[in-house]
């Protein structure tokens, strides 16, 4: 997992280095040349939502998602450890969501090309559905962890 998450971490580095370069480069050509970019805008759109669907398990995997930590405290640290559980299965549900609705999605973009890009609109929503997933693997992976520091005595 540790290969995988350095990985998706250089991919959201480099689609966030390719947004500000296409964000310079428009208001460099439309104000500097007087010449607008057909693309970059849908290019910027576009990066966006493979940069957040991405940075969804890197968030989890960090523990930097938003939470109610007072809330939870107040528990023992048995309902604890069982509030994890179901808090767990409730993020595998969003990956699979994800993974389940846009995949229909993109069945009914697929043939759909963006206007600026050229691309088919599906590429655009395969960043949701690998998302999902990544989601899904870290999720699991986390569970694997937690059962296996579990089942040690202490």
């Amino acid at each position: 997992m540790r290969y995988i998450n350095k990985f998706v971490e250089a991919l959201i580095t480099l689609l966030f280095a390719a947004i500000v370069i296409a964000g310079t480069l428009q208001v460099f050509n439309r104000f500097v040349l007087n010449v607008s970019l057909s693309w970059s805008e849908e290019f910027q759109k576009f990066a966006f939502v493979w940069l957040v669907f991405l940075a969804i398990p890197i968030a989890y995997n960090r523990s930097a998602h938003l939470r109610v930590d007072t809330f939870f405290e107040r528990f023992p640290a048995k309902m604890q450890r069982a509030m994890l559980w179901v808090i767990d299965l409730l993020w595998i549900g969003l990956g699979l969501s994800l993974m389940a609705y846009t995949w229909r999605l993109m069945q009914v973009t697929k043939y759909q090309l963006s206007p600026g890009l050229g691309i088919s609109m599906s590429l655009v929503y395969a960043g949701m559905v690998i998302g999902g997933a990544y989601l899904v693997l870290c999720v699991v992976a986390t569970m694997a962890a937690r059962l296996k520091s579990e089942e040690r005595p202490s």
